[in-house]
């Protein structure tokens, strides 16, 4: 090849097309300046990623007064307006974007907003599509929630989501929104309804306004998120009641997000994993029911990460053992931020409607006031899984508290296969206090000869 020869613009159109969808959109369009064979070769590129658009757009000076603002704003809307509404070269009409991601304020023209995501769902057949739109009073066209083509719509705006009596999306398997408000619950039912095929479903810090049913009728659905913050709307905690038919689940998470009831109205038989965590509402007295039964619709689960909060409103809703089935998938169980020795009662009764429970994890340690710890670390009723299955357990934000060892002690003692004991230390744990934590782990006695005790 001779030097300054250009082998690459002699390739394929599709060939060039395809190199170019792994760049960052601001590089692909900046390949128009290379030559007249490269000029409008973006403006077929398949997937178009404009969530950083001001970078490429600004002027050399700062963009902080509302004027730079306004002037960036609008060449880049004319940007969008040549690539999406004015056809550069002959085909460009029949390009089927597979992917668009667009964030945009209140800058921007609402109108021409509008225009963009119609163009993209009817002309372009869209496939996956990312909006962040903070535009005061933005309203969709009638034909984005009929769009026949999206497998994937991820929507991030504050904003009431007026849906219409007309709603399909029969290809969409992927939907993420956040902030979302809905207003409806029959329209709510229907729009996730319509969704036949929807796989994936995540809500995060979404509102219900008030609404007494938030149902999620999804037959399809294998994973979902509702994902609540302590900044989250009101409406979810007063009245709100979750109805999930789900029966193909396979993962489920809620963060912080307790409604006042949860009604299951398929027992999640194909359930993988969960992640509960209830936050500080789930242990107030009118929320511990809800948090209970949601636990106890979650039987068939076979990784489950629980926060502390979740175990003390489990403590305070009553008997486990009562009124929770027994956990005979699971093999693997978290408990995802710091637990009460104090409270450890909920913890064993939980060990011992799992039968089968070959992992434990305290991914966040231990804490409690008593410096001589629970008395139920000393009983002698030892759950079925300690003498059976529980192969390993791991500590970790260990301080070596007395309250701690206490805990370590009765798993050493008590687990009868136990082939691994992983304690993690607080980089706050001085090399001093490690040694004596060393002298004292030796000293307890082991359940099982070939427990291998890990302590950093």
């Amino acid at each position: 090849m001779s030097v300054g020869e250009d082998r690459i613009s002699e390739l394929s159109d599709a060939l060039l097309l395809h190199i170019l969808s792994f760049l960052p959109t601001k590089s692909v369009v900046s390949t128009c300046i290379l030559s007249k064979r490269w000029r409008y070769l973006y403006t077929s590129i398949p997937i178009l990623d404009f969530r950083e658009w001001r970078s490429p757009f600004s002027s050399p000076v700062s963009t902080s007064s509302k004027e730079d603002c306004l002037l960036n704003t609008k060449k880049f809307m004319n940007f969008l307006d040549r690539l999406l509404l004015s056809p550069l070269h002959y085909h460009q009409h029949d390009v089927i974007i597979q992917k668009f991601c667009l964030s945009c304020d209140n800058f921007f023209d609402k109108s021409r907003v509008i225009d963009w995501i119609s163009t993209l769902l009817i002309r372009r057949k869209v496939e996956e599509l990312s909006l962040s739109i903070y535009i005061k009073d933005f309203m969709f066209p009638p034909c984005f929630f009929t769009c026949e083509t999206l497998t994937m719509l991820e929507l991030e705006m504050q904003v009431i989501l007026n849906l219409p009596k007309s709603i399909s999306f029969p290809r969409l398997k992927i939907l993420r929104l956040k902030y979302i408000m809905f207003v409806d619950d029959k329209l709510t039912e229907r729009f996730f309804s319509n969704c036949p095929v929807l796989e994936e479903l995540i809500l995060t810090q979404c509102s219900w306004m008030g609404l007494e049913n938030f149902c999620i009728s999804a037959p399809a659905l294998k994973r979902l998120i509702i994902n609540g913050s302590l900044f989250a709307f009101p409406g979810l905690y007063e009245v709100c009641v979750i109805k999930i038919y789900a029966p193909n689940l396979l993962s489920l998470e809620c963060i912080d997000a307790v409604p006042k009831d949860y009604v299951l109205l398929h027992s999640f038989s194909s359930l993988v994993d969960a992640n509960i965590d209830c936050g500080s509402r789930g242990t107030s007295e009118e929320r511990r029911f809800s948090v209970s039964k949601l636990i106890a619709g979650l039987s068939n689960v076979k990784l489950l990460k629980m926060s502390g909060n979740t175990f003390e409103a489990l403590y305070f809703a009553g008997d486990l053992l009562t009124y929770l089935p027994k956990f005979y998938n699971l093999i693997r169980l978290e408990v995802s931020s710091q637990f009460s020795c104090e409270t450890g009662r909920p913890l064993l009764d939980f060990l011992h409607i799992s039968p089968n429970l070959e992992s434990l994890v305290f991914t966040q340690g231990l804490n409690g006031n008593l410096s001589n710890g629970d008395p139920v670390w000393a009983e002698n009723l030892v759950p079925e899984c300690l003498l059976l299955h529980l192969k390993a357990v791991e500590f970790r934000e260990f301080h070596g508290k007395l309250r701690e060892l206490n805990v370590i002690k009765f798993f050493l003692k008590n687990s009868r296969i136990l082939e691994r004991m992983t304690i993690l230390s607080s980089s706050t744990l001085s090399t001093i206090d490690k040694n004596k934590v060393v002298e004292k782990l030796v000293k307890f006695p082991r359940g099982s000869t070939s427990c291998e005790v890990n302590f950093s």
